[in-house]
């Protein structure tokens, strides 16, 4: 299972989120800099986590996004289930696989998908975040 950028920017924003003081807002051009992303990437990537409820955003002057949970409150598993377009990891039918109503690899597949699930639904964003001081030095995050 590889996550599609979406899912790991906004996996960075939200750690990077959650390293700030409670309610400091951030703004789009912080994020873009400190991880080097595209400011259009990070724009639609804070709209869909704004709009999921894991940031708050303010717009307009003087506005911009900060944690909207606590990071107990988001687990990685809900999270990623939400980002991601599909979990599925093989598709039988693009091209139509002469086999696939006796093949077991799709039972297999989904067996596996959901033990992936499993594992991550057991941590949350706090797991995420639990050396601040690492990664605030790393971010370049004064305390």
């Amino acid at each position: 299972m590889k996550l599609t950028k979406h899912t790991d920017y906004a996996l960075r924003i939200l750690i990077y989120s959650a390293l700030q003081p409670e309610e400091r807002l951030l703004s789009i051009q912080e994020v873009t800099d400190v991880y080097e992303l595209s400011r259009n990437h990070v724009m639609k990537i804070v709209q869909k986590l704004g709009q999921e409820g894991y940031l708050t955003t303010i717009r307009g002057k003087g506005g911009g996004f900060h944690l909207g949970r606590k990071p107990e409150d988001i687990n990685l598993g809900e999270l990623i289930c939400k980002l991601e377009p599909s979990m599925r990891l093989v598709n039988c039918e693009e091209p139509v696989c002469r086999i696939s109503t006796s093949c077991r690899l799709q039972s297999i597949l989904s067996e596996a998908m959901n033990s992936f699930t499993a594992v991550l639904s057991s941590y949350s964003l706090a797991d995420l975040i639990d050396n601040p001081k690492e990664l605030s030095n790393l971010l370049a995050i004064s305390a």
